[in-house]
């Protein structure tokens, strides 16, 4: 009688006739309770998951002696259901194991002699209508192309009585709409809270179409003619560069500096102003950004919390920004809707709610731009911004960080972001929406103070005299600065037409 799930009956693993790393595959998840077979197209993922099912079934009669046992195998839509897993098991499945059902709900069940198990197939495109059902093991194929709430209804579902540890598997490529969560849960183990007792359980093999012997000659080769991106996810298993990913060019070597060296590039007279996202059930985001003279923008503080009100909001927003001069603060459109946390007597705005807490000197928020079209150019602003090196984010911003190579290309609008809640991925494109916001609104004029333009000067005149700044005589300092800041406060009125004032800053309103 067989011990582990991997090894049934000698006559079944015979007929599967699994590769080397399928075979690791099948170990891992005997024992362990989540399994991802991820990486290179053409490793037979999908086919071991499938086959990996019907040995389990065996597994669970013969060795705990439980019969019609059911176990799923879940695909995001039927169509696809039928072209990876039914079309397969037609041919694949001998009829003397059990039998394919024609009509209606598609289902293998296996003969009593092997215990009589049920292969259920399944789609996701409504996981709700398995709200009642039970599964002993689930697998999903290609699973990045489901949010995180499917994967964590499909654990409520993982229940049988008598086994007491029911399995997890999975296979995917890098990519899709669930890339980002999948890449955390496997491959960077970061877990919320809830699942930290579970980390060693979850366990990821990596597929390697070279370890596929049934793969024609030359297979993995033609994978590397395609598009540099595409090649990395679908030839290498890439999982830092995917398909379909809106800003392939973000580096964290590139465009992240620390907290010290953000400090140390932004000067007192840069034009400084911060930004937010309003959540409340789904997270809030704000940021704090600071332009030089030539429009390169530091994004150098974050603030990101969930189910925080807008009286403290402002607090906090007051507290991290004591000493600063800002100069706007952009909020999401969506602010201006009545809060439920105001007194039902005096109803009031979220807006209203996080100005009244704001403390003196913070700029009130004011709407951002929601005009059509503006979501698609602020983004695309941002990825220019990248490219140009016009950018850095101080890692004092964990949650951007973590968002921009996340987010996707909608495929209903390959210019725009696809819009991802926090319960997709916890991580949504709330970060992003905040920062979009604020680079929109303030990226275009600039102002450097007179003065500084004067101190420059100076620097420029010891410099041709070859001096030190210092060793310049007092006289000469006091003429130079008098000259300079004369010089550049006319060319300023003449450039804004005479009187007034010399600057003044953009809103975006």
């Amino acid at each position: 009688m067989a011990t582990s799930p991997c090894r049934p009956a000698l006559s079944l693993e015979r007929l599967v006739n699994p590769t080397e790393r399928q075979r690791e595959f099948l170990q891992a998840i005997a024992e362990h309770d989540f399994v991802l077979y991820g990486g290179e197209a053409g490793g037979g993922k999908s086919y071991i998951l499938r086959w990996w099912l019907v040995l389990y079934l065996v597994w669970c009669f013969r060795a705990l002696g439980l019969r019609e046992v059911s176990v799923g195998l879940f695909c995001e839509d039927y169509p696809t259901l039928n072209d990876r897993q039914v079309s397969k098991i037609k041919y694949e499945f001998p009829p003397w194991m059990g039998s394919l059902s024609s009509s209606g709900t598609r289902e293998f069940t296996l003969k009593p002699e092997y215990g009589g198990g049920i292969l259920k197939l399944r789609n996701l495109d409504d996981p709700s209508k398995y709200y009642s059902a039970e599964f002993a093991a689930i697998g999903v194929d290609e699973l990045t192309r489901n949010p995180l709430t499917v994967f964590n209804d499909l654990r409520f579902r993982l229940r049988w009585p008598g086994i007491e540890r029911p399995k997890f598997a999975a296979g995917t490529n890098p990519g899709g709409p669930g890339h980002a969560w999948v890449k955390k849960y496997w491959v960077t183990k970061d877990y919320p809270a809830e699942l930290e007792a579970k980390r060693d359980q979850f366990v990821m093999v990596r597929a390697k179409a070279s370890d596929n012997p049934h793969l024609p000659a030359g297979y993995h080769q033609s994978l590397l003619t395609l598009p540099p991106d595409m090649a990395r996810k679908v030839a290498h298993g890439d999982w830092d560069v995917y398909t379909g990913q809106y800003f392939p060019q973000f580096e964290p070597a590139r465009h992240v500096i620390g907290k010290a060296e953000a400090d140390k590039r932004i000067k007192s007279w840069h034009t400084r102003w911060l930004s937010g996202d309003w959540g409340y059930e789904h997270p809030a985001a704000f940021h704090w950004h600071a332009k030089d003279e030539h429009n390169r923008i530091i994004t150098y503080r974050e603030l990101w919390d969930r189910r925080v009100g807008e009286t403290e909001w402002g607090e906090r927003i007051s507290k991290a920004s004591a000493g600063e001069r800002l100069n706007s603060f952009p909020f999401s459109w969506d602010a201006g809707k009545l809060s439920p946390r105001s007194v039902p007597k005096y109803p009031k705005s979220i807006v209203q709610l996080v100005s009244d807490a704001l403390g003196e000197g913070v700029p009130k928020p004011h709407p951002a731009d929601s005009s059509p079209g503006s979501r698609m150019s602020g983004f695309r602003l941002m990825s220019q911004l990248l490219d140009a090196d016009m950018w850095l984010i101080s890692d004092a911003c964990p949650k951007l960080i973590q968002c921009l190579p996340s987010l996707i290309r909608d495929e209903d609008d390959s210019e725009n972001v696809l819009k991802v809640d926090y319960s997709d991925n916890e991580i949504g494109d709330d970060p992003a929406d905040s920062a979009r916001m604020g680079l929109q609104n303030e990226f275009g004029s600039v102002f450097v103070p007179p003065a500084i333009v004067a101190e420059r000067r100076v620097a420029e005149y010891a410099q041709k005299v070859k001096k030190e700044v210092d060793d310049l005589d007092i006289n000469t300092l006091a003429q130079l600065h008098r000259r300079a800041l004369a010089q550049e406060t006319r060319k300023r009125r003449a450039r804004k037409g005479g009187l007034g004032r010399i600057f003044r800053p953009q809103t975006g309103q």
